[in-house]
């Protein structure tokens, strides 16, 4: 193939690739979710012998029953704390804007807010916004967990297709880089769930203690949150201080440091022992990654900057470091026989 004819080739795929951006991180969703089924799948097959598809089924079974189980034990009370959020962060809030008006820098940050909320047509045009994108995020996560099925029943019909793209003398390394992706995804997904859960379960019992309502409402969004670092915490953090200053400086006192201690023991306790043993991925890049996707893909780039971040790491450390830089990890020495 002529050189013109090779960067055009790369051009409209460069081109197919960026418009194509939300399905390719759809199909990524894909992949974590099947990641995660095998990864629930593998201490059956290999501890016990069960038979991988099998493993697989109970793995399916199991989350389902997990998720069906505190649907069917929290359910209604989350539903009633989501309904009761809605309408007490309101009224929470306009109990917040007197004292914030008393003060000149409180003033000018409320009449900007004044402003956006009064502009024409803005809150209309928000409101059918959130809904077109709940519907659109909720058709999309059914793709995904369906692909995800797929994917994690057959993973080797998907690879082998995927490695056929490739020359046959590049198929076996790739085939050991996307190897070391799986394991690195695995080991981040089984430590970002321990986190979610320890964040959540930790904020929704001190604000259960501190009297501020809602607690499982906004323990939950605080779990669910950790699953983008840095930017989601601080958000989920926003409701449950709302709340908590309509009721006074005590209050506001006592949740603030509620979070804060949640969130300083998953980064001090969790961190370190649980997930810098599994993914050594820096948090400087986490941020950093964070910031890039958000600003090149949008939402669903923030959503999944770290795994993304996660496999550029094991994509640079093989295919640059190892395969260009020739800076290979020194394979353990044999052990000492006896004499």
């Amino acid at each position: 193939m002529d050189p013109p004819i090779q960067a055009a080739v790369l051009v409209v795929a460069g081109i197919l690739l960026w418009r194509l951006a939300d399905v390719l991180l759809m199909g990524f969703g894909a992949v974590l979710t099947a990641i995660l089924l095998q990864g629930l799948a593998g201490p059956l097959t290999r501890r016990l012998g069960v038979p991988r598809p099998l493993a697989l089924a109970a793995a399916v079974v199991g989350v389902v029953v997990a998720l069906s189980g505190v649907v069917w034990m929290f359910g209604h009370q989350i539903v009633l704390q989501v309904t009761t959020l809605g309408d007490l962060l309101p009224r929470a809030w306009t109990a917040v804007q007197k004292p914030l008006s008393a003060s000149p820098l409180g003033a000018y940050v409320l009449d900007d807010l004044q402003r956006l909320r009064h502009a024409d047509g803005l809150v209309v045009r928000t409101a059918s916004r959130l809904i077109q994108g709940s519907a659109s995020a909720a058709a999309a996560t059914v793709i995904v967990l369906f692909c995800g099925l797929y994917l994690a029943f057959h993973p080797q019909t998907y690879l082998r297709g995927a490695l056929r793209l490739l020359p046959m003398p590049r198929r076996a390394r790739a085939a050991e880089v996307l190897a070391a992706c799986g394991q690195a995804l695995n080991r981040w997904l089984i430590g970002q769930v321990a986190s979610m859960l320890l964040v959540g379960v930790t904020v929704g019992l001190g604000l259960w203690w501190a009297g501020i309502p809602s607690p499982l409402a906004l323990g939950a969004l605080a779990g669910v949150a950790q699953f983008v670092p840095v930017i989601g915490p601080w958000v989920a953090t926003l409701p449950g201080l709302i709340l908590a200053a309509a009721q006074g400086p005590q209050a506001f006192a006592v949740t603030g440091a509620i979070y804060l201690g949640a969130s300083q023991f998953e980064a001090n306790v969790v961190t370190p022992l649980v997930l810098r043993q599994m993914v050594e991925l820096p948090m400087g890049v986490t941020l950093f990654a964070v910031l890039a996707m958000g600003v090149l893909l949008g939402p669903l780039g923030v959503l999944f900057a770290t795994p993304l971040a996660v496999v550029a790491h094991v994509l640079v450390r093989c295919l640059y470091v190892e395969d260009i830089l020739g800076d290979r990890p020194l394979a353990a020495p044999p052990p000492e026989t006896a004499a």
